[in-house]
């Protein structure tokens, strides 16, 4: 009778996400340069500006030669959920797209680049130009998993090395013995400083036995990922905290000599949990000012495998750990990797659900009581590593969209001061002329990727250029004699304040007003 309660919900929530929202059908709501980045679909529940939006979003186990292949991306959107910037094609892989504010610079992940030496991080500057660039050290390849800026200034991100063992005396998954020259996957993590000298490195095969593994994960004896780091980040005392996905723990390692100090979760546990079954497969774990942790459970070898985004409370003398807050979406799912789980200053919650599937959605924001904010659908198998959302001390310099009136036809201009241009309608010229109504963008170089206008809106293609975009009108009152329309085209009976409409009076004459409400 659960299975079947439990199918009915999801069939249920099927039935709805394809009539309102359309997630499950696909829906794009967002213009995008075609064929360049994939689309989305944006839902917006509160318009306050709570910064930009960075993702990466790539197509899981996607080949280069399938023919809807499309290079993975670092994104910047704004508020609305319009992409700002996009970096170029000049790699096949981008991944790890943030922002640190402390040194008011992004990075991200370069794989296989053509720009800088291939499989490095990048730090970009505020016009997206490459400022410094960390390629791997003594012929270690690097862990695009993390990098993070310490505060002391130094650069700490963990990189590759293999260690032999005789894990013969050990069985593993589906009985298989392990063998007297395992190659084992070490996690290592190195520091550098401004010099770019290393002045910290730690390797978990002194300190973590791949006993401490979890059997579901796997074992294979060319390539044991026994541990699979995939988070670092520092404490207040500035030790290092550290999340091993495939030992179901996160570590606290000392700094200064890189003794394991505690652990929380795993075979080796600590804690005593007070108030929690546990968590498994976790990413993205992150210490807070309050003394806190968040992360993000995945939920492999739990039961039942319900991913959620967590925050613990740690009593270090007690060793107990007592969950403060948790969200689980509804319905409830499962993502099998990857994922992240912000907490802004203003106590806000960004959660990417990482290897997360339609009508399932990427990404929801939320406010302290688990209240949507927005929410991002990216297209099914579309997938993102980590997402973020920050306050930015510096503005773009958009391009603006000119427009002059044809005969049932608009021409739409970016400034003729760009090398290169890609509307949302494929088109690569400064100029295009539509005859449709819609949402138009164009983005324009800038940096090493492309930035983008403003939307904008044409409701009516006769008088589009009249309107230009979207024009604040004072308080309008909702008259009889007009009908409602949102900027997708669809009737609106009870209008919401503050936002942007489309009024079409019974003389079929439309324009765009901001709506403040009665």
């Amino acid at each position: 009778m659960n299975h079947l309660v439990k199918y009915c919900r999801i069939l249920l929530w099927l039935i709805f996400g394809c009539i309102s929202s359309a997630s499950f059908c696909q829906n794009y709501n967002r213009p995008v340069p075609v064929g360049m980045v994939y689309p989305y679909e944006f839902v917006q529940f509160d318009t306050v500006n709570y910064g930009y939006y960075l993702a990466d979003p790539y197509k899981f186990n996607d080949s280069p030669t399938s023919p809807d292949y499309i290079r993975s991306k670092a994104m910047l959107f704004d508020k609305d959920g319009y992409l700002i910037w996009f970096s170029a094609n000049t790699a096949s892989g981008f991944s790890n797209f943030q922002y640190f504010p402390q040194i008011h610079q992004f990075s991200y992940f370069n794989q296989f680049g053509i720009v800088n030496p291939s499989n490095c991080f990048n730090l970009l500057d505020s016009t997206f130009q490459i400022t410094h660039y960390f390629p791997s050290n003594h012929n270690t390849p690097i862990d695009a998993h993390e990098f993070q800026v310490l505060s002391n200034g130094n650069f700490i991100y963990a990189v590759r090395k293999d260690t032999i063992m005789d894990l013969s005396i050990y069985t593993f998954t589906g009985g298989t013995q392990g063998s007297q020259t395992t190659i084992v996957r070490s996690y290592w993590i190195q520091e550098y400083n401004a010099a770019h000298n290393m002045v910290f490195e730690w390797n978990s095969a002194k300190h973590i036995f791949p006993t401490e593994t979890y059997n579901q994960f796997g074992y294979d004896s060319t390539d044991f990922d026994y541990a699979h780091g995939n988070a670092i980040s520092e404490d207040a005392d500035g030790n290092l905290l550290l999340s091993f996905r495939h030992l179901n723990s996160i570590y606290k390692i000392n700094h200064a000599n890189g003794n394991v100090m505690w652990r929380l979760g795993g075979k080796s546990n600590t804690f005593t949990l007070t108030n929690d079954n546990g968590f498994s497969g976790q990413h993205d774990v992150r210490y807070h000012a309050d003394g806190s942790i968040s992360f993000f459970d995945n939920a492999n070898t739990s039961t039942p495998k319900h991913t959620r985004a967590l925050v613990f409370s740690l009593d270090t003398l007690a060793h107990t750990a007592t969950r403060i807050w948790q969200y689980k979406p509804i319905p409830t799912f499962f993502s099998q990797s990857m994922g992240s789980h912000q907490i802004t200053a203003d106590g806000n919650h960004l959660i990417n659900y990482g290897n997360s599937r339609r009508p399932f959605p990427s990404i929801d924001f939320l406010n302290a009581s688990g209240n949507k904010i927005s929410q991002w659908f990216f297209p099914d198998t579309v997938v993102c590593y980590r997402a973020f959302i920050h306050h930015l001390p510096f503005k773009f310099p958009r391009p603006a969209i000119s427009c002059s009136q044809g005969i049932n036809s608009i021409t739409l201009s970016a400034p003729a001061s760009y090398q290169s241009y890609v509307w949302s309608t494929g088109d690569t010229t400064q100029s295009i002329t539509v005859s449709d109504t819609g949402v138009y963008q164009v983005w324009v170089n800038y940096g090493v990727g492309m930035l983008g206008s403003k939307p904008y809106f044409v409701a009516d293609i006769n008088s589009a250029c009249l309107l230009s975009g979207i024009k604040e009108h004072p308080i309008v009152p909702i008259k009889t004699d007009y009908t409602l329309y949102d900027l997708l085209g669809r009737i609106i009976s009870k209008p919401k304040p503050n936002q942007v409409y489309i009024y079409r009076d019974t003389n079929g004459h439309a324009e765009l007003r901001y709506y403040q409400g009665e």
